[in-house]
């Protein structure tokens, strides 16, 4: 109910704006060149309402455009630059259509002073574009917040989640020292503690981290396939062909993600051996895997919509999936530090 509420308000507050400013438009018409009668009066506060009425509806569906394909917290020139071309070229354009309507119809020449109207229908149309970007702007504020509060809750329950685990790092790393010792005479057993603590320092030192380097990603992926291959051993294999990796950055632990969702969703065994290959393109990185889909385990969707959601701050770019009989595939934006 408070949404169509709103929109009626909204309705309405433009109504009365486009009637406002019709009747202003008249006025100064009226004060440029007095009309010889009361049917010239008439046709010129018709002339009025249709100027205003045509250019706030056509300023608010380019706004609207340019909103939806040049956000502009992504593209802020590029908007701008669009938007004053475009705005400048409509509201010409539709003035000459109404002056031609007018002088043919009914032999009234609105253009007595042409660069006088010009100059007030130019003047109109960058007060109605104004209001509707601040109306975007608006909406984008009010979006933003709403995202930093959930973030923050999240942030909060992330902590107390930590918290409840009760887990002192320095201790655990302490402990796997103490156990790289004990098995030092074990060379896969020493290798597999050693990654297990590199991967869980790195865990809890990204903790905190909105962005990461992709570089030190994937060194951090590595680490956690090679445990992996320690469990399952040739049943999993991973291909990691991934261009210049040191200029982008991605939410933490994005691929780990990927890939543990890979093992979660697929059976793995030396008849099904579970084939990732992880490659970009441009700046889009995909992870490709092969399907055995194990039986009886239903998809929760938490991890890819906590991956949606860390996006979502960064970007609007999508996260799309690609899958067939044999193959499914993800990607996701790879992002570049202005």
């Amino acid at each position: 109910m408070q949404i169509i509420y709103n929109r009626r308000i909204f309705i309405r507050n433009t109504i009365l704006l486009i009637l406002a400013v019709a009747i202003f438009l008249s006025i100064l018409y009226y004060l440029s060149d007095k009309p010889k009668s009361s049917i010239d009066t008439f046709l010129r506060i018709i002339h009025g309402l249709t100027m205003t009425a045509g250019l706030w509806i056509g300023c608010m569906a380019i706004v609207n455009y340019l909103w939806k394909k040049f956000p502009w917290q992504e593209s802020p020139l590029k908007h701008l630059v669009i938007e004053i071309i475009l705005i400048f070229t409509y509201t010409i354009a539709f003035s000459f259509i109404v002056y031609s309507f007018g002088k043919r119809f009914f032999d009234i020449d609105f253009t007595i002073n042409i660069f006088y109207d010009i100059f007030n229908t130019l003047l109109i149309t960058f007060f109605i574009t104004a209001i509707y970007e601040s109306v975007y702007f608006y909406r984008q504020w009010i979006a933003n917040f709403s995202k930093s509060i959930k973030l923050e809750k999240d942030n909060i329950e992330a902590n107390y989640e930590i918290l409840k685990a009760n887990l002192n790092p320095h201790f655990l790393f302490n402990s796997l020292n103490s156990l790289m010792n004990l098995v030092d005479d074990n060379p896969r057993a020493t290798k597999y503690i050693s990654n297990l603590s590199e991967f869980l320092r790195y865990l809890l030192n990204s903790a905190e981290k909105e962005l990461a380097d992709l570089g030190d990603e994937i060194n951090i992926l590595e680490k956690y396939i090679e445990l992996q291959k320690l469990r399952f051993e040739n049943s999993f294999e991973v291909k990691i062909n991934v261009d210049q990796p040191e200029l982008y950055k991605i939410p933490p632990l994005v691929l780990q993600i990927l890939v543990e969702n890979c093992i979660k969703h697929n059976e793995i065994s030396t008849e099904k051996p579970l084939k990732i290959d992880i490659y970009n393109e441009a700046k889009i990185l995909w992870v490709q895997n092969n399907i055995n889909l194990k039986k009886g385990v239903e998809s929760t969707g938490k991890g890819l919509k906590n991956i949606r959601d860390r996006y979502k701050l960064f970007t609007s770019q999508n996260i799309e999936t690609d899958s067939n009989d044999n193959i499914f595939r993800i990607n996701v934006p790879l992002l570049t530090m202005k």
